[in-house]
């Protein structure tokens, strides 16, 4: 009994989970019914899954001004997987998922330490400052899967969403993370890696 209550964070640290980091690329129309998005070609949407038909993104929450002093705090939203692959409300996205193992213990400590986003965004939305990628990049950190960084360096490394994507499959390269992709509309001209 005294062995395993020893061994019991061990084995608790051993067992796996998987956040899975959802990506929408940005695009522009070719076609001419094809509506413009936000931010065009570098912009897009990134979340992260962090249950089984949950992603918690961050998203504008009132005026978006190009600083942080003249823009209102962004929300953190739990979605369904396809709310969130409705957000630009269009019928072919083309996408990229990366899925990142983690430790339970890994898994709750995010849960627990962003629990307090959902009630008041921790940070205004303003272009050059937190976005969705920076955004996302601060709720891996807070599962160690990142490095702490400051706000400012979140904000002016990840900047926009292929900056963020670009970071993560250098990772999933170097540490074996399964990626899956599919591709968007034709009717769309996409961001690239």
């Amino acid at each position: 009994m005294i062995l395993y209550l020893f061994l019991l964070p061990f084995i608790c640290q051993a067992q796996t989970d998987t956040l899975v980091v959802e990506i929408i690329y940005g695009s522009k129309p070719i076609a001419k019914n094809e509506s413009h998005w936000f931010g065009g070609k570098l912009g897009g949407h990134i979340g992260l899954r962090i249950g089984k038909d949950s992603v918690m993104h961050f998203v504008p929450g009132g005026r978006v001004a190009a600083t942080n002093i003249n823009s209102d705090t962004g929300s953190y939203l739990i979605s369904s997987t396809k709310q969130f692959y409705r957000t630009f409300r269009a019928d072919t996205t083309k996408t990229c998922r990366i899925f990142i193992p983690v430790s339970s213990t890994q898994k709750q400590k995010l849960l627990n330490d962003s629990k307090s986003f959902l009630k008041e965004g921790p940070y205004p939305y303003a272009f050059f400052g937190m976005r969705c990628a920076a955004a996302c990049y601060h709720l891996l950190s807070l599962a160690d899967v990142t490095k702490d960084l400051s706000r400012s360096k979140m904000t002016w490394k990840f900047i926009y969403p292929r900056k963020l994507r670009k970071y993560l499959f250098k990772e999933a390269a170097k540490k074996g993370w399964k990626i899956e992709r599919t591709p968007g509309s034709t009717k769309r001209k996409w961001d690239h890696d």
